[in-house]
């Protein structure tokens, strides 16, 4: 603004003119107005100090408990977690160590040992549905198939009517199912066997079933094609009558 007096530039805050001294009345009220507001500010500010003072070991607990919160949340997780880190992270490895995992899967092949073969298979969680193992893929099926019916053969066989894993009937069932499964798999995937790279060890494996089935169960091939043509619940029958002595 201009100052009344002499004409010069003045500030609205000036309480005299800088250049001719003469009292800015003009504008009193406005910095009556800015000193109430100046005033009101202060102590706003003083009392959001003291609010804030007041309220520091509130929002300090708060902040931990945000903290623990997120701790917990963070733990549980990775707990819940862990194993698909852990499996994830065999996967990837067994991508890095193809070459000697190969060597070893060979070694368990040419031997025979399928049971041997799907367990270090599941041990380093190898992926044989996809590169650079999809050669393996249909082995791997057939050997999983077989290595759960051997073991559900041998513990029925061992433990009898003192059934380790869940009792008599059960382990009836769970041998019949598993015997089913492999002969059922192998059946229906033949036209795939034929043409696989691994033919010669899945009928080494379908060889080895039968000395199972033969040995364990009493069934040499007429006897396996009189079982597998019988109901379900002949079947069981006759594994019982075997398995647990009557």
């Amino acid at each position: 603004m201009k100052c009344v007096g002499c004409g010069a530039e003045i500030g609205l805050t000036d309480k005299v003119c800088p250049h001719c001294g003469r009292k800015n009345t003009e504008t009193a009220g406005y910095r009556s107005d800015m000193e109430r507001l100046k005033k009101d500010s202060e102590k706003t500010k003083k009392k959001i100090g003291e609010i804030l003072s007041e309220n520091i070991p509130i929002v300090i607990s708060a902040f931990c408990m945000l903290l623990l919160l997120i701790s917990v949340l963070v733990t549980i997780y990775v707990s819940e977690n862990a194993y698909s880190f852990r499996e994830n992270a065999k996967r990837k490895e067994s991508v890095k160590q193809y070459d000697e995992y190969s060597a070893v899967i060979r070694k368990y092949l040419d031997a025979g040992d399928y049971t041997g073969f799907a367990a270090f298979k599941e041990y380093h969680n190898i992926a044989h549905w996809e590169e650079p193992y999809e050669d393996l893929n249909l082995i791997c099926d057939m050997a999983d198939y077989y290595s759960s019916m051997v073991s559900a053969v041998e513990e029925a066989t061992m433990f009898g009517p003192e059934a380790r894993r869940y009792d008599p009937e059960s382990d009836i069932s769970n041998c019949h199912r598993a015997i089913q499964r492999f002969y059922d798999e192998f059946d229906y995937r033949l036209s795939d066997i034929d043409s696989d790279p691994y033919r010669d060890n899945i009928y080494d494996m379908k060889a080895k079933a039968d000395i199972i089935m033969e040995v364990y169960l009493g069934l040499d091939e007429e006897g396996r094609k009189s079982y597998f043509s019988e109901s379900s619940i002949r079947q069981e029958a006759y594994l019982e009558e075997v398995l647990m002595n009557d």
